[in-house]
């Protein structure tokens, strides 16, 4: 079972890196301050920093926002060693290595399917609708899948 902290809920992957960028010039931001910065409402601005935690880039506590190690280390990687880093970390978080495995035995998934899984598998049905949408604009922006009309596809 997946628990909802499990999945990440900012479906642009370029913002999570702004974010990432954000919080290592300005220690201790805000949500607020994450959400101005990458031009969201404050709501996207916690999902965007909660996405960047997932990945192991930053931590938070109490609304104050720290690059970790290795958010410092994928700032310095040129742009496409940031990618690579970035798939590899994506497709560390079972709730990817789960779509990805939907997918690839499902050939022509649909984003009801992904919806179905995390509902499965423990989200509830509102987040499970709208984490969905991430999980699969992640994957296509990682070029692991494709989409052709309303069906998903392994690269």
């Amino acid at each position: 079972m997946l628990s909802s902290k499990e999945v990440p809920q900012a479906d642009v992957l370029p913002d999570v890196i702004r974010t990432v960028r954000f919080v290592q010039q300005h220690k201790g931001s805000t949500y607020s301050m994450i959400a101005r910065h990458i031009e969201k409402g404050e709501r996207q601005g916690r999902y965007y920093r909660h996405a960047a935690q997932l990945l192991g880039l930053i931590d938070n506590h109490r609304n104050s926002a720290w690059i970790l190690p290795d958010g410092e280390y994928f700032l310095s990687l040129a742009h496409q060693e940031q990618m690579d880093f970035l798939t590899n970390r994506i497709m560390n978080l079972k709730v990817f290595q789960f779509t990805e495995d939907l997918i690839r035995r499902n050939p022509g998934s649909t984003e009801k399917a992904v919806d179905d899984l995390l509902k499965n598998e423990g989200i509830t049905v509102t987040t499970g609708d709208r984490r969905a949408k991430t999980l699969l604009s992640w994957l296509i922006h990682r070029n692991i899948i494709r989409q052709v009309g309303r069906s998903f596809y392994i690269n």
